[in-house]
C-alpha cells in the first residue's frame, strides 16, 4: 500500500520520509553493503493545515496486507488514530516567537533535568556573546505534523519551517558558526583510527546530583544562551525536557554520519530527541533494524526519507530509537548545514560520552567567515581524559 503525504508548505517540493556502542561512535560504523537493501521510497502527503483546521496524524502503512488482514489493519490504524488525537482539537498556532520564555530557567522549585552551572559560561574555552539584538526575537512556526506506524513503531512529529527561514534561521547559523568552539574529533575503535567526518561540539550536562566540577574524565560546558533559547521554546512546543545540546556541523557534501540509533540506556527508556536543521538541505534516512524480515509481518520495511530544509525540526520519540536507524549520508555540491539536537541523559556516562565524541582532546577550530571554512586554533584545548 502506498505511503502518500506531502510535508512541505509548497506543492512543488516533494518530501521523501524517511552495536550498542556509544551514540556518537555508532555513526561511524557503516553498515555492510547488501545488494537486497531497498531504495528509499518517495512518498507525498496531504499539505500542511491552515490555521484553526484540525491536524490529524499521518498513518504509515507497510505493505504486509498478507499478513495482516484489512480489516486487523483498519482496526489498527483507528485505535493509533484515537490514542494520537486524545485531547487535541485545534492545530497549534502557525506563529510564535522567544519573547514568551520570561521566567527563570531551569525553573526553581521544579525537577529539571538541566542543573543551573556556576556561571552562564562555565568550561567555555572561548568567549560565546549573549544574544545581539538583531537575533531578537527568534521566529518559529508551529504546525507540527505526526507521523505514526504502529507496526514499526516509526513515532515523529515532524515541524516545517519550525524556525521561521525567512526571518531567524540565517541569522541563528550564522551566529552559531561564528561564535561556538568546534572539534574535527579524532579516535581509536578497536585499534581502528577514526576521524569524524564533521565538526562537533556539545553543551550540557546529565541530571545527576553530580556538580559540575566532579567530573575527572571531561569539563561539562554550560549551555550559552542562543542554544538554551532554542532548548526552552523545543521544551515549550514539544512538552519534553532535555539537558544536553549537540551540534553538528557538515561544511560540505562529503561530511556525513552513518546509519546509527542514540537507544544508549543513559538516555532512558524511550528516549525523546528533537533535531533542528539550519542551513542547506540534506536527506534524512531512517531505516528499521529488521528492514530484510519484520518479525511481526514477515516482509520487508521500506527505508524512510526526509529531505531536511533550512529549519525543519523533527522530533523522534516513543520506540524509534530502538526499532529504527538514522543517516546523514553524503551528497555532491551539498554546502554547509548546522544540525542540533536536544538530549536528556540520566546518568554520570551519558556527559562523559557526549565530550570524549564531541569535543574529545582538542584540535578547536574556530570558523574563518572571510574563507568561509574552519582553522584550527587550538591544537590542545578539549580537556577530555582517557
Amino acid at each position: 500500500m502506498k505511503r502518500s503525504f506531502d510535508l512541505t508548505s509548497s506543492s512543488t517540493n516533494t518530501v521523501t520520509l524517511p552495536s550498542k556502542r556509544q551514540a556518537s561512535l555508532a555513526g561511524f560504523l557503516k553498515p555492510k553493503n547488501d545488494s537486497t537493501i531497498r531504495s528509499p521510497r518517495k512518498v507525498k502527503s496531504d499539505h500542511v493545515s491552515g490555521i484553526g483546521k484540525e491536524d490529524k496524524p499521518i498513518i504509515l502503512e507497510d505493505d504486509d496486507e498478507d499478513e495482516v488482514s484489512k480489516q486487523e489493519q483498519e482496526e489498527e490504524e483507528l485505535k493509533s488514530i484515537s490514542i494520537i488525537d486524545k485531547g487535541k482539537a485545534k492545530a497549534i498556532d502557525t506563529k510564535s516567537t522567544d519573547d514568551d520564555l520570561v521566567e527563570p530557567w531551569p525553573p526553581s522549585g521544579i525537577d529539571h533535568p538541566y542543573h543551573k552551572p556556576p556561571t552562564k559560561d562555565y568550561n567555555h574555552p572561548i568567549v560565546i556573546p549573549p544574544i545581539n539584538d538583531e537575533l531578537k526575537p527568534i521566529h518559529f512556526n508551529l504546525n507540527p505534523k505526526v507521523i505514526y506506524n504502529p507496526i514499526t513503531d516509526l513515532d515523529l512529529v515532524y515541524y516545517k519551517n519550525f524556525i521561521d527561514k525567512n526571518l531567524s534561521s540565517k541569522k541563528i547559523m550564522d551566529f552559531l558558526l561564528d561564535n561556538l568552539p568546534w572539534y574535527r574529533v579524532k579516535y581509536k575503535v578497536r585499534g581502528i583510527d577514526i576521524n569524524t567526518p564533521r565538526f562537533t561540539t556539545v553543551f550540557g550536562k546529565d541530571s545527576t546530583q553530580t556538580p559540575w566540577s566532579g567530573y575527572q574524565k571531561c569539563k561539562p560546558r554550560a549551555i550559552p544562551e542562543i542554544l538554551e533559547r532554542l532548548m526552552r521554546k523545543v521544551e515549550q512546543v514539544t512538552n519534553s525536557q532535555f539537558n544536553f545540546c549537540l551540534v553538528n556541523y557538515y561544511s560540505t557534501g562529503e561530511d556525513s554520519i552513518s546509519y546509527h540509533s542514540d537507544s544508549e540506556s543513559f538516555l532512558g527508556l524511550n528516549p525523546t530527541i528533537a533535531s533542528l536543521t539550519l542551513g542547506y538541505s540534506r536527506d534524512f534516512l531512517l531505516r528499521h533494524v529488521n528492514y530484510k524480515n519484520h518479525p511481526k509481518t514477515g516482509k520487508s520495511v521500506n527505508t524512510e526519507k526526509f529531505n531536511l530544509e533550512d529549519g525543519d525540526m523533527i522530533l523522534m520519540k516513543g520506540k524509534t530509537q530502538h526499532e529504527w536507524q538514522h543517516s546523514i549520508p553524503k551528497r555532491s555540491k551539498a554546502k554547509g548545514r548546522i544540525n542540533i539536537t536536544f538530549r536528556k541523559g540520566i546518568v554520570k556516562y551519558a556527559t562523559e560520552n557526549y565530550y570524549n565524541y564531541n569535543v574529545g582532546k582538542g584540535n578547536l577550530h574556530k570558523w574563518n567567515r572571510e574563507k568561509q571554512l574552519m582553522e584550527e586554533v587550538d591544537s590542545s584545548d578539549g580537556g577530555v581524559k582517557t
